[in-house]
């Protein structure tokens, strides 16, 4: 008898230790029961997920001024710094997050200018006046262009290897943090992004 008890108190040992060892095991693959709530809160989350870039630049334009039948150039030069935000369009129909073998992959479009560049002018200065009257009218006119030139600079820097991985960056750590809070999550695989 006190055998018999003695191979049941070991079997139960041996059971507690094999539940153990299976609730540690899930809590390595956990994290897939998670994914489509996370790729949901990405989506609701989308406005908080941009990459803030900010840029100084120089702008020198010259100027040719007419008056009584006289010409004359000018050089305005305005200093002025843009804030760019960059991210991905995440409507859950454009993008998807699925588990694959090497871990999770994120299946995304390229990364796009999500809002308006904030443009500040800082300073200006005219470099040359020649019979530039109105220099106050000349640095208005040259400011007011400054937000059509930051959006097509921010255009071309979408493309840029730099802001996709600035963007990548945001996006993979929100993924992680958001699936390594879950509970029962003790492990969260390498994440990749896959352009579409």
């Amino acid at each position: 008898m006190f055998a018999e008890h003695k191979a049941r108190g070991r079997i139960m040992e041996v059971e507690a230790t094999a539940t153990s060892v299976k609730d540690e095991l899930l809590g390595y693959t956990k994290y897939t029961d998670y994914i489509t709530a996370g790729k949901q809160v990405m989506s609701e989350q989308a406005k908080f997920l941009a990459a803030k870039v900010v840029q100084e630049y120089d702008l020198i334009e010259h100027i040719k001024v007419g008056q009584f039948g006289l010409t004359s150039n000018a050089t305005v030069i305005v200093h002025y710094t843009v804030e760019y935000s960059f991210g991905y369009e995440l409507k859950p129909s454009n993008f998807d997050v699925r588990a694959v073998p090497t871990g999770i992959e994120l299946r995304i479009g390229r990364p796009i200018m999500v809002a308006s560049p904030a443009v500040r002018p800082v300073s200006h200065e005219i470099a040359s006046t020649g019979l530039l009257t109105d220099e106050k009218g000349a640095i208005i006119a040259v400011q007011q262009r400054l937000p059509a030139i930051a959006d097509a600079k921010g255009q071309a820097m979408a493309l840029e290897e730099p802001i996709r991985a600035v963007c990548e960056k945001k996006l993979v750590e929100f993924l992680r943090d958001f699936l390594g809070k879950q509970p029962g999550v003790k492990y969260v695989p390498a994440i990749t992004v896959v352009y579409k």
